[in-house]
């Protein structure tokens, strides 16, 4: 739950507010006048969109526990990945369009079902609108650790915004190289952006934390999601965040690539990732001397973890595995 009060909230949500005339709250300044109904490079315009709002049971399980994460899937996104396995909300049609009032009560509801923790995915273009979100839900009695769950192309600037309101940090870093952000996700600037928004994240949060229950509090895991014929770069991206942050960052080392969307369209990454690719993966992860996080089985996990929004509950029960 958020660590200031009910009237700094509402201060970061008229501050941020402001950086959608221009649009500055991510790394691409797009400068779009989201406030006069323009469009951002994301799709996005002044009012929020939802996906989906439901019980994620197939989040890593320090962050749900056995009753789940009550995870707001927003619409739209400021990349584009040609493999997103999110792309029916990300880049397509999926979308409703809902009020902070409307959504602040979901959160409620979300609570209410025993959920341990609040997540909103594929938040960095709607800022503004989620503490406008928060400012509501909080003074009607939410008290849940709430998550950060995003691409990692952040702006710090709007990061700077949540200090003290989000507990928990989960941010995907997808590359360790600029040439396959730019190709894979149309990322300029991809990892020296992501590198900074995530040592902003653990200067706020710091390393992950559980509570009694087992369920996180507080903290930082990063996600990365390792491709074939290495297209992450995945060893430099490890090393990246040993050198660059901290050895103590938890890690959530993936293996569910699945080539979705426009994956067919581009030779290396038109196939699942072969089992000695993700134990080269592992190696790297020992060389980088992180410690802590969660591994997936790359056998099993391509077909697991696969999301159809199609559907009222667009996921499955899922397990992952800690290391």
């Amino acid at each position: 739950m958020p660590r200031v009060s009910v009237r700094v909230l509402e201060d970061r949500a008229r501050a941020a507010r402001d950086l959608l005339r221009p649009c500055r709250l991510c790394p691409r300044r797009c400068g779009a006048d989201r406030l006069a109904g323009g469009k951002g490079w994301c799709g996005a315009k002044k009012e929020l969109e939802v996906a989906s709002v439901v019980i994620h049971r197939g989040e890593e399980p320090v962050l749900g526990g056995s009753a789940g994460v009550g995870n707001v899937f927003l619409a739209h996104c400021n990349l584009a990945c040609v493999f997103c396995q999110n792309h029916q909300i990300s880049q397509t049609a999926k979308r409703f369009r809902t009020e902070p009032a409307v959504l602040a009560q979901n959160l409620l509801d979300l609570q209410a079902a025993g959920c341990p923790t609040i997540g909103f995915v594929s938040p960095s273009h709607y800022v503004p609108q989620i503490l406008e979100t928060l400012v509501i839900a909080v003074r009607r009695g939410l008290d849940r650790p709430l998550i950060y769950n995003s691409n990692g192309y952040d702006s710090v600037e709007t990061l700077e915004l949540l200090d003290g309101i989000f507990d928990i940090y989960l941010p995907d870093f997808k590359y360790g190289g600029d040439e396959e952000a730019r190709a894979c996700s149309d990322a300029p600037g991809y990892v020296e952006a992501a590198l900074a928004a995530i040592k902003e994240m653990f200067r706020q949060a710091g390393p992950l934390e559980t509570g009694s229950a087992g369920t996180a509090v507080r903290g930082v895991l990063v996600r990365h999601l390792v491709l074939p014929n290495d297209m992450s770069r995945t060893g430099e991206a490890l090393l990246l965040l040993t050198r660059g942050i901290s050895p103590d960052i938890s890690i959530s080392l993936m293996s569910q690539y699945n080539p979705l969307h426009r994956a067919m369209e581009f030779p290396l990454l038109s196939r699942r990732l072969r089992e000695r690719e993700y134990e080269a993966a592992l190696e790297a992860l020992e060389e980088a001397g992180l410690r802590e996080g969660f591994v997936q089985d790359p056998l099993s996990s391509p077909g697991e973890y696969l999301p159809d929004f199609d559907r009222a509950n667009p996921f499955d029960r899922y397990q992952v595995k800690e290391t």
